[in-house]
């Protein structure tokens, strides 16, 4: 059957391309779908002020790779400091951030906490001497003991300056000064977070060190959740779904046990 019905001499030609423009059209909508869903997607920025290199750095990496992955959503981890992180994440430009105390979404309104926090760290004041104890924080007016604490750490700050006076405390930039100078005795104690002397104690450096305890563990757990620029607020209900099933059947602890392993060979 013919495509048109001649009405005129100049009728052929006109008809023509009128059905040959329909045909072009419908076939460029019939590309356009199949060339966008061959486009790869975007992967989601998570960012850390944690290197792979560290304990905490290689599990967290670990626990994430594997909730997203069960969520079918690719990520790439970005290592940033804490100062830019923050900025890159209220601007959207960073789509989500491992671990951010509970409280954080009050001063930062474009973030969306996720519900299920990945773990608990707590406070305390670690020695180094065997022969020293400690049953409750103000008892350490009654010692002759000095302490440091990490520069920043606002809580062992504010602790520890209310009951020992300013000529026997002092800070520290990092965790593995405030270990070193543990271990040289050159302080009695050191407060700091129970995660940050785990991930300092399994660096190299601290390999036969076994000396490191805890001399008293303070305060509430502080629960540490993943955070995601509010773009993605959709997906926050289904990555606390995720890590709660991670939970349940062992994945967060024997990823810890893994990386110790590999960090330590125990």
């Amino acid at each position: 059957m013919p495509f048109w019905i001649p009405q005129a001499s100049g009728d052929r030609p006109r008809k023509c391309g009128q059905h040959l423009l329909i045909a072009a059209l419908l076939a460029s909508f019939a590309v356009v779908p199949a060339r966008l869903l061959s486009e790869p997607i975007r992967p989601l920025v998570i960012a850390t002020n944690q290197p792979e290199t560290s304990y905490e750095g290689k599990w967290q990496r670990r626990v994430y790779e594997e909730a997203f992955k069960r969520l079918g959503v690719p990520i790439e981890v970005a290592l940033m400091p804490t100062l830019r992180m923050t900025a890159m994440a209220d601007s959207g430009v960073v789509d989500g951030q491992f671990v951010r105390v509970f409280g954080y979404a009050d001063a930062h309104p474009e973030q969306v906490r996720v519900e299920e926090p990945i773990y608990q760290v707590k406070f305390g004041l670690w020695a180094s001497s065997p022969a020293l104890n400690l049953s409750r924080l103000e008892d350490l007016a009654a010692t002759s003991w000095i302490g440091i604490y990490r520069r920043g750490v606002e809580q062992c700050q504010n602790s520890l300056s209310g009951v020992l006076p300013g000529d026997r405390v002092s800070s520290v930039s990092t965790p593995e000064l405030g270990l070193q100078m543990l271990l040289a005795g050159r302080v009695d104690f050191y407060c700091e977070l129970d995660a940050a002397v785990l991930n300092a104690l399994y660096l190299p450096e601290f390999k036969n060190v076994t000396s490191i305890r805890p001399l008293l563990m303070y305060g509430d757990p502080i629960a540490l959740h993943p955070y995601l620029h509010r773009k993605h607020a959709e997906l926050a209900g289904r990555l606390a779904a995720v890590l709660k099933q991670m939970k349940a059947d062992g994945s967060l602890e024997r990823f810890r046990r893994e990386v110790k392993y590999e960090l330590t060979g125990q």
